[in-house]
């Protein structure tokens, strides 16, 4: 008799502490995941990249927000990405002027490897105007670049 009620006792302390984590868990914030999208010439896939960070966002359970850089992309790109916006997903959209792509070297087509300032730049424009914060950690992808599609999670 002994036996078993110490076993459910051990039962009953072991629920309770997977209660208490549960609870302990929830209060806690959810940790969000800020992705920087730079959306060139080669954008005919941003309905797929989109899709697959909102699921896999789900799957994680955490939340993700997303900015994408309109550096040179398609109409057709743009009008994908405002379609999400208009959903309600977590969207924004940042425009960056022609000029300043053509002096960077932006929109010469497929590059290896941007020049590491071009990165740089945009996060500390993004960061001044409020978009990104320093807190956010955010993973700036190069859509035009396969070397930066490995900083997707899937």
């Amino acid at each position: 008799m002994e036996l078993i009620l110490l076993i459910i006792g051990c039962y009953a302390v072991a629920a309770l502490f997977v209660h208490l984590a549960f609870w302990i868990g929830q209060r806690r914030s959810r940790t969000e995941k800020h992705f920087v999208l730079i959306a060139g010439q080669a954008g005919k896939n941003m309905e797929w990249y989109l899709r697959m960070l909102h699921a896999f966002s789900r799957w994680l359970g955490r939340d993700i927000r997303l900015t994408v850089v309109d550096a040179g992309a398609s109409e057709e790109t743009m009008a994908i990405v405002e379609r999400w916006k208009r959903r309600g997903e977590q969207v924004h959209i940042h425009a960056v002027a022609v000029k300043e792509q053509e002096q960077e070297g932006i929109t010469s087509g497929k590059r290896s490897q941007p020049s590491g300032g071009t990165a740089v730049q945009l996060m500390w424009l993004l960061q001044a105007e409020g978009i990104v914060s320093e807190s956010d950690h955010a993973v700036l992808v190069d859509l035009q670049n396969p070397a930066d599609l490995s900083k997707m999670p899937f």
